[in-house]
């Protein structure tokens, strides 16, 4: 990579992971003021809302892997969550008691990057398909069930936002995020990874697709 386009994928990276309010994406959710009776706890780590780079230097197996903050979502990840399962519940009657032990979301562009075509990665069309991609969620990408022991087992953090090549054959940008909460004392932990880049036509925040498709894939185990 040539130094030209090593500066410009570090300008990249610093504007896109700073968090400052014209980054942040608004979710749109009309009267979400009724959901505020769910009771819900984020227990959380602090970490875990903060905006990270994990690495700028090209050569570290941590270039072009972030991770993305409550900041660049506004309301922040947990209180969708928290709306979500208000708009499940309670057409059942039911006020459920929600504990939201991991919510956090990664961003993966070391391959784009790498390959210098930062242009083509957000303003061209995405490869074909994420493997075992389905629309049922609204967008193409791979959900499944975790477990703790699988998201401690990552000796650095950085490797939670890494795929395979099964996983994403084209290599395309990336959001993973993993979600594990309780709704009265049942406890779930997923993982979704979707594109960076919607379809084009696809005028939605891609970041707030990633967020929704996680809750949505989640909430289908109540």
């Amino acid at each position: 990579m040539t130094l030209v386009k090593q500066l410009f994928c570090l300008a990249f990276s610093i504007v896109f992971l700073s968090g400052c309010k014209s980054l942040t994406a608004t979710a749109e959710i009309p009267k979400i003021e009724k959901s505020s009776i769910v009771i819900t706890q984020d227990l959380r780590s602090e970490t875990e809302k903060k905006n990270k780079i994990f690495s700028l230097l090209l050569t570290s197996k941590a270039y072009g892997t972030y991770r993305r903050g409550d900041k660049l979502i506004e309301p922040n990840p947990v209180r969708i969550l928290q709306h979500r399962v208000y708009e499940k519940f309670m057409p059942m009657g039911v006020i459920p008691d929600v504990k939201v032990h991991h919510f956090v979301v990664y961003m993966n562009l070391r391959d784009e990057l790498i390959r210098g075509s930062l242009a083509s990665s957000f303003g061209g069309v995405i490869g074909a398909a994420i493997a075992a991609g389905t629309q049922k969620y609204g967008v193409d990408g791979t959900m499944s069930l975790t477990s703790r022991e699988e998201f401690e087992s990552f000796e650095k953090e950085y490797k939670r936002a890494l795929y395979t090549q099964r996983e994403n054959p084209d290599k395309v940008s990336v959001y993973r995020v993993y979600l594990e909460a309780e709704i009265n004392g049942k406890r779930t932990f997923v993982k979704i990874m979707t594109p960076t880049k919607l379809p084009k036509g696809d005028d939605r925040n891609a970041h707030l697709v990633a967020i929704e498709t996680a809750i949505a894939f989640f909430l289908d185990h109540y």
